[in-house]
């Protein structure tokens, strides 16, 4: 028997080992080319833009990039628009967890059709799925493909973003990658697997991954991935590359808004960048986009955000045009204009607002009881908030909590403040003032003036931080800087009542009532019904002996709200002090009619009173007064120093004399006497 004889060849170990190597280089292979999408490592591709995928539509959001809804390559006739209708029909209902794909394939609209076509039409079914907002079937459908329909370029990008839009993100990241690996020239995919890391706050890998896009795509694509490659550095905090990325989407798409926008945030972090050319910035963001209220929202937050409020003013109300009911802009409106000081207006603008949330509501009735000086109703709704566990919008409470400790001078809120806040990008300098405010009243000067100093130096434009700094300033007796810093503040925002009526009570304090007086009539142009400041000029024309002037003032202040009784009583007191007794009386009682209350009023009538010899009148005054506070202690002197004059007043009248009008002689001798001591001050006042 003849033995065969073999050629020696590779024993089965040597194969088997050829194998692993070869499998070894393999996986590597693969690693290697995975690394390349996870890590985004460059690939120099040059692609034309698809004509089959959308462009960026410049909207407030990068979205997902979608491509056309129905796939290309089937001829009309073979699978038409009613076969892929009745199909979706029939998968409506369709338990897609436990039918097998050969279940599906028997549905009544795919008979006749061969396993291919089949397949076709269920996908195309997905995409009309993913079409009608029904993410979870047309990923579940598209996953029971065949794998060699499933990982085709259409379907593999269907089913990936499917499972973005069905918030299945780690798997949609996965999906992604394998897409890419399949076909790294797939514009889309690459920009999407970014904004998926993007979203999911992986921010250093989103950025490997939008360089990657940046590298695969082309025309308005490459700006997209430029500007989301600059959102990802910007939220590393990396600004100066965000802009620079922000700048290069620019130059490909020059007319995005979005991109603009995005830019004037990064400069706005940027020292580099001066407030006008990020304002330039953010105007060309809103010029480009006239029908989105967005970049004017965010351009008036900056201008809130640099204590510019009178320029914010604007910037809200034009954003208010493009978009009246939404609650954002409302809510950061009626903030300027409480920030401001006009308090109408932010009662008027908070009252304005339409469908806001449980937290928004919170906040507009807390700005409305601040504005209308309600403190007890602000602290209630104060409490309620801070009984909330999870609050929106906790900055800008913190902040209007803020402005209440300082109205209501609470110190023990104010000296726990927390400065963390002062880091946020729109109320980070807003509270920094008020808190400087605080510590003013507080009567802690020292801290307070380094704060305001230096809000003064790095917002030259602000008003109000030169209001500030000019306060304590004057306080720590710098009074030349004190007034120069005042009137560059008054030069800034002459139209602000607060600005001016501080700048002329500043000087009216340091008797300089000439200037006072000019700065109020500025004012009263722009406020003419303000009374505080008619008063304020009422005092200054009286100081310097224009007494007319001061009556006048006065008497306008009263007529412009009857319920003024302050106005009355000044002018009263002013009647009295020129010795116009008769005219004071005659004031009081009118303001007495009106509130009998007013204990002020009614010590100046029984002064009087008691002065003209009227003791009756005027001891029966002192006891209305008891009757109103029982511990006065002017009343009580009136009745202890003339008590026996009443006494002997009565005596008198029962011995039959008439005493009912008094001696006209001691009164014009009084009379005589209170103008020359009215002379004697105003001569006085004058000299100085």
């Amino acid at each position: 028997m003849t033995t065969p004889r073999y050629n020696k060849g590779l024993s089965a170990p040597a194969l088997c080992a050829i194998a692993l190597v070869l499998t070894v280089i393999l996986l590597i292979i693969e690693h290697d080319q995975r690394e390349v999408i996870n890590d985004g490592t460059l690939i120099q591709i040059d692609v034309d833009d698809s004509p089959s995928e959308s462009v960026d539509s410049g909207s407030d959001d990068d979205e997902f990039d979608i491509p056309k809804s129905v796939p290309e390559g089937q001829s009309e006739g073979e699978i038409t628009n009613k076969v892929i209708k009745d199909t979706v029909l029939a998968l409506s209902d369709y338990d897609f967890s436990k039918k097998v794909l050969w279940r599906i394939h028997r549905l009544e609209p795919l008979k006749g059709f061969n396993e291919a076509d089949k397949n076709e039409i269920l996908f195309r079914a997905a995409v009309q799925l993913f079409s009608n907002g029904d993410y979870k079937k047309a990923h579940t459908l598209i996953g029971k493909l065949p794998r060699s329909m499933r990982h085709q370029e259409r379907p593999g990008f269907y089913y990936a973003l499917a499972l973005s839009k069905d918030n299945e993100i780690d798997r949609a990241i996965r999906a992604y990658q394998g897409q890419l690996e399949r076909f790294p020239h797939h514009q889309a995919s690459a920009i999407n697997y970014g904004l998926l890391l993007h979203d999911a706050k992986q921010y250093e890998k989103a950025v490997k991954a939008f360089k990657y896009a940046v590298n695969t795509t082309s025309g308005r694509r490459k700006a997209k991935s430029y500007r989301n490659l600059g959102k990802a550095y910007f939220e590393l905090g990396e600004y100066d590359k965000a802009a620079k990325r922000f700048k290069k989407a620019i130059e490909y798409q020059p007319t995005n808004s979005t991109s603009w926008l995005h830019l004037a945030e990064a400069q706005q972090k940027l020292p580099k960048f001066s407030q006008k050319e990020v304002l330039e910035t953010y105007r060309k963001a809103s010029s480009l986009a006239p029908n989105r209220y967005t970049p004017a929202l965010k351009r008036a937050n900056y201008l809130f955000s640099q204590l510019l409020f009178a320029e914010a003013e604007e910037g809200y109300k034009e954003a208010r045009k493009r978009s009246s009911g939404i609650v954002d802009t409302i809510l950061m409106q009626s903030i300027n204009y409480l920030a401001a000081g006009n308090l109408d207006k932010a009662t008027k603008t908070a009252k304005s607002a339409k469908q806001a949330d449980d937290d928004e509501k919170l906040l507009l009735s807390l700005i409305i009881a601040f504005s209308d000086q309600n403190y007890d109703k602000a602290n209630d709704i104060a409490k309620a908030i801070d009984k909330e566990k999870r609050f929106s919008n906790k900055n800008l409470y913190r902040y209007l909590r803020l402005k209440l400790a300082v109205v209501e001078k609470d110190e023990k809120h104010i000296k726990a403040f927390d400065k963390d806040l002062f880091e946020d990008s729109v109320i980070g300098w807003p509270s920094q003032l008020e808190y400087a405010r605080g510590l003013f009243l507080l009567e802690q000067y020292e801290e307070a003036q380094k704060i305001a100093a230096s809000l003064a130096e790095k917002l030259p434009n602000s008003a109000e931080a030169h209001l500030l700094n000019g306060q304590l300033q004057l306080h720590s007796v710098q009074e030349l800087p004190g007034f120069n810093s005042l009137k560059h503040a008054f030069n800034i925002y002459p139209e602000s009542r607060r600005v001016a009526f501080i700048y002329a009570n500043e000087n009216f304090k340091f008797e300089r009532y000439k200037e006072s007086i000019k700065i109020i009539n500025q004012l009263l142009k722009n406020h003419p019904k303000d009374i505080e400041a008619l008063e304020l000029k009422a005092q200054a024309h009286h100081a310097i002996g224009e007494n007319d002037l001061a009556r006048a003032a006065y008497t306008e202040a009263f007529e412009l709200d009857e319920k003024n009784i302050h106005s009355a009583y000044a002018l009263a007191k002013l009647e009295s002090d020129l010795g116009n007794k008769q005219q004071s009386l005659t004031v009081l009682k009118d303001l007495l009619d009106r509130d009998s209350s007013y204990i002020i009023a009614r010590e100046l009538k029984a002064k009087i009173l008691c002065e003209q010899r009227l003791f009756d009148e005027c001891l029966d005054e002192a006891e209305k007064i008891l009757g109103l506070d029982k511990d006065n202690e002017k009343a009580k002197d009136l009745l202890e120093k003339h008590q026996d004059k009443r006494e002997k007043d009565t005596d008198e009248r029962t011995d039959g004399s008439d005493k009912s009008t008094p001696d006209k002689t001691p009164e014009k001798a009084d009379k005589i006497e209170d103008k020359k001591t009215s002379t004697k001050k105003t001569n006085k006042k004058d000299d100085s």
